[in-house]
């Protein structure tokens, strides 16, 4: 029970893990399709489900994870083989990996979970994440690409200082089946800051200044501090929290996937990193066209344990400012400080 809460809160990245364990449910986009190998993270997989909110009516609403299941599988069994030491394993895990199969990582390096929905949180070893420094050149994008497809994503993010959208998470574990659903607003504000709060009565909180993540879990009294940069967050938030995708990710299209709003790519980090195996993102074509902040519908982080943290974005804007109170949070007394 402790391990479910604590991957709720936490995305699947290294610092906390969430304790949202649940298969995500369609939420009127079409179902995550992705299979791949996984590399063992250094700790339990440590995913969260926060919000997965309702994406808009141009999705079409499908039996989700069709093949983010065989994924999870697949992942599963790459994993085992790399343990065997089966260096041939490894390198079909990563061959499925590059064509958007990968099996689900966990987007938070496992050290740490937190559960956001009430769950346990165990602290997450730090990963190589993207640095608020000069971003690391990439090469030019082909024409018609994945690659292209994200370098015209990014076009929207990069220069803009503020984000902010409801959302809906789903985390899913994949060993127990496990499915913890969550909602609420989250707030974004470069460099590295974010705030995610939650919709009543879950009082839980992740709270980001800029240096430190605070995760706090409610339910437990605890909270879990850690750099912010040893997060998932910076990695699978990139397109808001960085220099954008294509310095944090390779692409391929995820050809198995049923979106109508639009393509799916499949992101491999650049440099590994404990918190993830890759990050899918749900690419709204008319939202794209018309450089809107809602492009993005939905991110879908997969772990070296086939846990899949999934967030659905709604109602995204870029305002002027956020209120700095946003990014501040203090514990309540009595709490027990990780």
């Amino acid at each position: 029970m402790i391990r479910l809460r604590l991957a709720a809160l936490v995305l699947p990245a290294a610092v906390i893990a969430a304790a949202c364990d649940a298969p995500p449910a369609p939420v009127g986009a079409a179902p995550d399709a992705s299979t791949a190998p996984a590399a063992p993270p250094p700790d339990p997989p440590l995913a969260s489900a926060v919000a997965s909110a309702a994406p808009p009516a141009s999705a079409a609403a499908a039996p989700e994870d069709a093949g983010a299941a065989a994924v999870a599988d697949a992942a599963g069994g790459a994993a085992e083989a790399r343990d065997a030491g089966a260096a041939e394993a490894r390198d079909a895990g990563a061959t499925a990996a590059d064509a958007g199969q990968r099996p689900p990582g966990d987007a938070g390096g496992a050290a740490a979970t937190a559960d956001a929905g009430g769950e346990r949180a165990e602290a997450t070893a730090a990963s190589a994440a993207p640095g608020a420094g000069a971003p690391p050149a990439v090469p030019a994008a082909e024409a018609g690409s994945a690659e292209a497809v994200a370098a015209e994503v990014d076009t929207i993010f990069v220069g803009k200082k503020t984000y902010l959208a409801r959302f809906k998470q789903e985390h899913t574990q994949k060993v127990s089946g496990a499915v913890k659903k969550q909602s609420g607003t989250l707030s974004v504000e470069k460099p590295n800051k974010l705030s995610f709060r939650y919709d009543p009565p879950n009082q839980n909180r992740i709270v980001s200044d800029g240096v430190s993540l605070k995760v706090y879990v409610a339910e437990d009294r605890q909270m879990f501090v850690t750099p912010v940069q040893s997060s998932e967050y910076p990695g699978a938030l990139s397109f808001l929290m960085g220099h954008g995708l294509r310095p944090s990710f390779t692409f391929t299209f995820n050809e198995k996937a049923n979106f109508e709003g639009g393509p799916v790519l499949v992101g491999k980090p650049r440099a590994p990193t404990p918190h993830y195996e890759f990050v899918m993102f749900y690419i709204d074509r008319a939202l794209l066209a018309k450089k809107d902040p809602g492009v993005i519908r939905r991110v879908l982080i997969v772990d070296a344990q086939g846990n899949r943290n999934r967030f659905d974005f709604e109602n995204a804007s870029q305002p002027p400012s956020i209120d700095p109170a946003e990014f501040r949070f203090t514990a309540p007394p009595g709490t027990d400080v990780k």
